[in-house]
């Protein structure tokens, strides 16, 4: 075994110096290491940086747990992609050898090393030059940097593996910060989880810090009877709020009764909320009792309250006052204990001011408001929303471990969901419907999330200075790639092959191109038609 010792280095002084330039370089990737706060991303950085820096064609990052076990790895290749299956990839009796001895081994040529050269990983996979680091934190080793190629021998000179091993040091800081990170994290996931087990919010999906203010709020008032005014656009759930309302209320075992304002007629609403007799109106052939005789003792939720007309409203406001009543059509006053729940995805102060809502009943609902926000406004949620639905659709659907690629989830993070959760949880059974394979990929999702895209990125350039350089930078070369595919087969009459030929791209690549963005040739309309 070739065991070499780390070198103390002292700064160069010249300008001109080479070492400066890398000194310089290795500061420069130790700031983007040290400000990644994902693990996984912060792996992949580094792993493309230590395959670049080494002159490795392939390596992989592994961090252990306290007992051992793999919690995080990232194995790359030259060309910066995801190696599939890497534990047949990498030799393990190297990995392991650095992991129970705790230090760095560099070989020249494995196949001639007397300690490896007759072990089954480094004979079948005919390593040559590899590199092994240990990542270590006051004395413990919790993680390797595996790097090797398999094509030339002695390719990591001493000033290489010296250098790959002060990476590797700046690679231990950053990774143990980010798993320290990721444990508080995964702390605040269980007092999350806590308070959705002991509330019953299992149904009411994100971590996103306004929706735990919301179910802390809801937490607080639920189990009284003051009138709740849930306001937000439309798929925003609303009715999952009402929902947590009552069955964390003194109420549960009595009826929650949905209305939908806004889809009933208004000359029957009447009816429908409070009931009538029989020759009330053409058609009433017997007494009807209305939704609050219904939900007495328990909890009605008035959704879309923003439809209800004028005159109606002041028919609720009696009910709100005094609990009192009646069914069209009599005089009898009936009496009624019902928690009003209202939603509305208008802005009810707004109708107030146009003399389209009464600013009286506005304040016997509006007790307690929450106001829930739209998808957009609560990004890092849209993760945690598809990989829930996927895998209710997934079961529901016969299709087991299903996931979504990278792209199709960067996708869906820049796109602003007009239709909210709703929307997401349609094109999530969409791709399940659709699905053959196991992986969710960008063909999969409708052409509306591109075209959205689009239009978000046509409003204004001062949306993209919200975010960072490297993910502006993404998001405007993906537009420039699907608008110019687009273009260019809409130039060609939709001939793909014409069309590849013209970017300068071979027609594999350009299929590939068109499958990753789910561009249907079909759908477009050409130049020629």
């Amino acid at each position: 075994m070739n065991k070499l010792k780390k070198k103390k280095n002292q700064l160069p002084k010249t300008k001109n110096d080479p070492d400066l330039k890398i000194y310089q370089r290795l500061f420069k990737m130790g700031k983007q290491l040290l400000v990644e706060s994902e693990v996984n991303k912060l792996l992949h950085f580094a792993m493309d940086e230590a395959i670049q820096i080494s002159g490795a064609e392939r390596g992989m990052i592994i961090l252990f747990d306290n007992t051992g076990q793999i919690q995080f790895q990232s194995a790359r290749n030259l060309n910066k992609e995801e190696i599939k299956n890497p534990e047949f990839e990498v030799s393990r009796t190297i990995i392991n050898t650095v992991k129970k001895n705790k230090q760095p081994v560099c070989l020249q040529n494995a196949l001639d090393t007397p300690e490896f050269k007759k072990k089954k990983s480094v004979e079948k996979l005919q390593l040559l030059s590899v590199i092994c680091l240990p990542l270590i934190h006051e004395e413990k080793l919790f993680g390797v940097v595996y790097l090797d190629n398999r094509t030339f021998t002695g390719i990591f000179k001493p000033e290489i593996f010296c250098f790959v091993q002060e990476f590797s040091d700046l690679i231990s800081i950053a990774a143990y910060n980010a798993l320290e990170r990721k444990q508080l994290q995964n702390q605040v996931s269980t007092l999350e989880e806590e308070l959705r087990g002991k509330y019953k919010f299992e149904s009411i999906i994100g971590h996103h810090p306004k929706m735990m203010e919301i179910l802390k709020l809801v937490a607080k008032v639920a189990d009284t009877s003051a009138a709740v005014l849930i306001q937000g656009e439309s798929g925003t759930g609303k009715e999952l709020i009402a929902q947590a309302l009552h069955y964390n209320s003194h109420r549960k075992n009595n009826p929650f009764v949905p209305v939908n304002c806004g889809a009933i007629p208004e000359q029957l609403l009447e009816s429908e909320l409070f009931g009538h007799v029989r020759g009330a109106f053409t058609g009433a052939v017997q007494d009807k009792a209305g939704w609050f005789e219904v939900a007495n003792g328990g909890t009605i939720f008035l959704d879309e309250i923003n439809d209800m007309s004028p005159a109606l409203q002041v028919c609720l406001l009696r009910v709100l006052q005094t609990g009192e009543y009646s069914r069209v059509g009599s005089s009898e006053i009936r009496h009624c204990d019902v928690r009003v729940v209202t939603a509305s995805s208008r802005d009810l102060k707004k109708l107030i001011r146009k003399g389209e809502f009464r600013e009286e009943i506005y304040y016997r609902l509006n007790v307690i408001e929450i106001v829930l926000p739209p998808l957009r406004e609560r990004k890092s949620d849209i993760p945690l929303l598809a990989h829930h639905y996927l895998k209710q659709f997934a079961e529901k659907h016969g299709k087991k471990n299903l996931r979504i690629s990278e792209q199709a989830e960067s996708l869906l993070l820049n796109y602003n969901f007009p239709g909210n959760v709703r929307e997401l949880v349609n094109i999530i059974q969409r791709a399940v419907v659709l699905i053959e394979g196991k992986i969710v990929e960008v063909h999969h999702l409708p052409e509306t999330v591109l075209e959205g895209i689009g239009k978000d990125k046509g409003k204004g350039k001062e949306k993209d200075y919200n975010l960072s350089f490297k993910v502006s930078k993404q998001r405007a070369l993906e537009q420039f790639e699907i608008d110019y595919i687009k273009n260019v087969l809409k130039n060609t009459g939709g001939n793909i092959t014409r069309a590849a030929k013209i970017s300068g791209m071979n027609v594999k690549n350009f299929h590939v191109k068109m499958k990753k963005y789910g561009i249907n040739p079909k759908n477009l309309k050409t130049n020629n038609s």
